[in-house]
């Protein structure tokens, strides 16, 4: 079976993304002002109460159409939403012209994407607890989630909203691993509607790491994807990370590179 094709992935992704952005936006009152603007393969969400290029993006094929794009990124610039461009190669171009739109390739937010085809990986089940989120133990997901990534309490708000949607949503499953009774590591799970499972954001407590927790739920996620009929598994790591050498020893392969580029504003 192929790998999925660049923006198959991509795609995913952003499914998974715009998710997220969807749940903030159905909360009563839209508290974090959350809107949402197209379909799968082409689309925009943004979050004003969120600064952050994760959610607040433009999604779509820059090469087949610039200008549709364009016209989102104008259309959104109060958000100041990214835009993400495939490339093969980590040296993506400082800046870049989409259809008369100056961009510039936000620093940081350079990844790498990769995947495998769900028939060719097979791994034991991990010895090791996990069980599904739920209401009750969302805060516990959120506060890990908060730890590994450092984020600040109104951030944390933000973040434990939007996975609050995730839980009503049937293509998400959401994870916490446990030891000793304690919730100590956590995964997202998103089974996209081209048949890619984007594997979301993944941690793990400080004190935990270097137990295998993360390489578990990496398993653990690719065997629900099979179980609910994904053809190709996804994830996203820095191209240095441990979460990298993880996920190749899970069995996924560099796809492509992922850079974001915001828009330059006018003199």
């Amino acid at each position: 079976m192929e790998r999925p094709s660049a923006l198959q992935i991509e795609a995913a992704e952003s499914q998974y993304l715009r998710a997220r952005v969807a749940g903030l936006a159905a909360l009563p009152g839209n508290p974090y002002q959350a809107v949402l603007s197209g379909a799968d393969d082409a689309l925009a969400f943004a979050v004003a109460a969120s600064g952050s290029p994760m959610l607040n993006r433009v999604c779509g094929d820059s090469t087949a159409d610039p200008q549709g794009l364009a016209r989102q990124l104008q259309a959104f610039e109060r958000y100041n939403p990214a835009l993400a461009v495939v490339g093969r190669s980590r040296q993506m171009p400082a800046t870049l012209n989409l259809a008369g739109l100056t961009l510039a390739k936000l620093r940081g937010w350079t990844h790498l994407q990769l995947a495998c085809s769900l028939e060719a990986v097979h791994q034991a089940p991990p010895d090791v607890e996990i069980q599904p989120v739920t209401a009750a133990t969302l805060a516990a997901f959120a506060a890990l989630h908060a730890e590994g990534f450092h984020r600040d309490p109104a951030v944390r708000a933000v973040n434990e909203a939007s996975f609050s949607g995730l839980l009503e949503d049937p293509r998400a499953r959401l994870s916490l691993l446990y030891a000793e009774g304690r919730p100590v590591a956590g995964a997202a799970l998103f089974c996209a509607s081209n048949g890619v499972a984007y594997l979301g954001t993944a941690f793990t407590r400080r004190a935990a790491r270097g137990q295998g927790f993360h390489q578990a739920l990496i398993g653990h996620r690719l065997a629900q994807a099979r179980e609910r009929g994904c053809l190709w598994a996804a994830a996203t790591a820095l191209p240095t990370s441990k979460s990298r050498r993880n996920l190749e020893r899970c069995g996924l392969h560099l796809s492509h590179v992922q850079a974001l580029y915001g828009r330059v504003a006018e003199a």
